[in-house]
């Protein structure tokens, strides 16, 4: 069993070199991706020379623009050349709640994609996503109250939606959306490589789309025959047959999202203060997070999250399980 992490950064480099450390193993290979705009060399300084373990920093990354699709698949290509059984796509924010050994034997004995997904008409709120020109690489959306011209842009940009021209969606293609972190195989994970080189129309798409980083990788997978291999969904297909649209508008009658990928993230609005981000975790999570049958938590940080990684550690290291 060969597996490889694949894990995007752009701060906490102790905290990147911490992750890497907790899944040190001799069977795992390590592709890092850095976001060109910041200093590289704390990370290097960090994680060292480790022969399993290579860094790349070639794009500025925009939180929420095509540019993370682009460094996505950047790595997914180097890491391909590992050829690996599985691949694990990660922050620089995710942990381990396994132990090494529990992860590997979990995809040693996978048959499955892991990646969480659903139809953009069974989640209407996202389905603008798609519908509109988000040109969000050259005019960025993360902290645009911060900038006079960015406030004016895209404060009118929300203002004039409704009357905006609607985009038509590639023919004979579903659009899907979902959590942007997953576990695929080496042969889904090719697909998906020679899917976007040889699709120029449906790369061109997503470039202009709101977040694609959520709906690239879902839409090719879940339009080809890897379909019938990701992760529930015989049952995703069971539930978006027999749920009401009053229920899909609802949204909290989907089937979990950790059912899919085996993350554990907490979305409660009680703790995220319904800004759409997950919560960042700390030791009130720890017993939640011991008794979970996820691989890996999110979203941690290395000072408010220091105790319950130490925790984490601690079990992880003295159980299997």
């Amino acid at each position: 069993m060969k597996k490889g992490y694949l894990i995007t950064a752009y701060d906490q480099p102790l905290q990147l070199a911490r992750l890497i450390h907790a899944l040190q193993n001799p069977n795992v290979v390590f592709y890092i991706y850095i976001d060109k705009k910041v200093p590289i060399g704390p990370f290097t300084e960090a994680i060292g020379s480790q022969s399993n373990v290579k860094i790349i920093s070639s794009i500025d990354v925009t939180w929420m623009g095509f540019s993370q699709v682009q460094s996505t698949l950047e790595i997914m290509s180097e890491a391909a050349k590992e050829h690996c059984d599985y691949y694990t796509l990660l922050s620089g924010s995710d942990y381990p709640i396994k132990s090494n050994q529990y992860i590997l034997d979990f995809f040693s004995n996978a048959k499955h994609e892991f990646i969480n997904f659903w139809r953009l008409v069974d989640r209407p709120s996202w389905i603008s996503k798609i519908l509109y020109y988000y040109p969000i690489d050259w005019i960025p959306i993360w902290n645009y109250q911060s900038s006079p011209f960015r406030r004016y842009y895209w404060g009118y940009f929300y203002k004039l939606l409704p009357y905006m021209p609607h985009r038509t969606f590639l023919k004979g293609l579903d659009p899907y959306g979902g959590c942007g972190w997953w576990s695929l195989s080496h042969d889904c994970l090719t697909y998906i490589l020679k899917y976007a080189s040889e699709n120029n129309a449906f790369t061109k798409y997503y470039k202009l789309t709101h977040c694609p980083i959520e709906m690239f990788f879902q839409t090719i997978i879940l339009n080809s025959e890897w379909a019938s291999r990701v992760k529930n969904y015989a049952s995703y297909k069971q539930w978006s047959a027999t749920t009401s649209v009053e229920d899909k508008l609802k949204e909290n009658r989907m089937l979990p999202e950790d059912s899919f990928n085996y993350r554990y993230i907490d979305w409660s609005p009680e703790r995220t203060g319904g800004l759409g981000r997950p919560a960042t975790l700390n030791e009130s999570d720890f017993e939640a997070l011991r008794s979970s049958n996820n691989l890996f938590a999110r979203k941690v940080d290395e000072k408010i999250s220091r105790t319950l990684l130490d925790l984490i550690d601690e079990f992880r290291y003295t159980h299997d399980l």
